[in-house]
């Protein structure tokens, strides 16, 4: 497993928070992965039919998490939580399961609590 799998399983599993995943939120995750991995449409696709694979047979978040402690800095994390906070506002509405997924997230890629709530912040001042 490797670092855009890891991402893109994250993004899947806050999309999947509130048990709909709706084309919007697919294709919110499969331009982020192209953009921050400057990736192509068809090699996201790929990423994404993998990643869910991936989210299906695993018990927890913290492998994907582990994986992306390794690869980003602190910066880079804030920006991914940044990409998170799309998807999980993609459907104009922040459920209470998406939110408590991406705290799980930002506790395990160790991003400071202020920072998390910058991040959302910053999300709904741009969606608004």
């Amino acid at each position: 497993m490797n670092i855009h799998i890891s991402a893109t399983a994250l993004l899947l599993g806050v999309a999947k928070a509130d048990e709909i995943i709706d084309k919007n939120e697919i294709n919110a995750i499969q331009n982020i992965i192209t953009d921050f991995f400057e990736i192509t449409t068809d090699q996201a696709q790929k990423i994404i039919n993998n990643a869910k694979q991936h989210l299906e047979d695993s018990t927890d978040l913290y492998k994907f998490c582990k994986i992306i402690n390794t690869e980003f800095n602190y910066d880079k994390k804030i920006k991914f939580i940044l990409s998170i906070f799309k998807i999980a506002f993609s459907d104009k509405n922040l459920h209470y399961l998406e939110e408590h997924i991406i705290k799980q997230i930002a506790n395990l890629l160790h991003v400071e609590h202020h920072d998390l709530i910058e991040a959302k912040l910053e999300i709904k001042r741009l969606l608004n």
